[in-house]
């Protein structure tokens, strides 16, 4: 991923006044996105195994939890990305490879739709339920 995140902050630096904070963005939505597809299974089993599908959430508690974890990754990429200059450490690095651009904007776009359909298509293969018109009975 490192490699898409060079190669779109090169074509930022091109066409915006602030690249910094528009890559900081885009790599804290991946990030957030990878999260979810990670949090979402395994909350499902969890509830299924431990709470018989009783476990209920608080959901002002639930707001604040994800906006503050939405700030702690948007904080950390930050840091790790612009403030050690790590994005032009890439940047630098991957210079020399060329890459499309309408590819890399397809990738761009295409890999957040991925990541959340990838993850409510393993949550419904796991607690069961239809995707197109396909029933599933779960396996928990």
């Amino acid at each position: 991923m490192n490699f898409f995140f060079a190669k779109l902050f090169e074509e930022y630096r091109r066409t915006e006044s602030s690249p910094e904070s528009t890559i900081t963005a885009y790599i804290s939505f991946i990030y957030c996105l990878l999260l979810f597809n990670i949090y979402l299974p395994i909350s499902e089993v969890l509830n299924k195994l431990y709470f018989n599908n009783q476990f209920h959430y608080n959901k002002i508690g639930l707001i604040i939890i994800c906006l503050s974890i939405l700030g702690i990754i948007y904080f950390t990429v930050y840091v790790v990305y612009i403030k050690r200059k790590r994005i032009f450490y890439l940047t630098e690095k991957y210079k020399g490879k060329k890459f499309h651009k309408v590819l890399l904007y397809t990738i761009i776009v295409v890999s957040p739709v991925f990541f959340l359909l990838t993850a409510g298509c393993i949550t419904v293969i796991l607690k069961g339920g239809t995707i197109l018109n396909y029933h599933f009975n779960g396996l928990f």
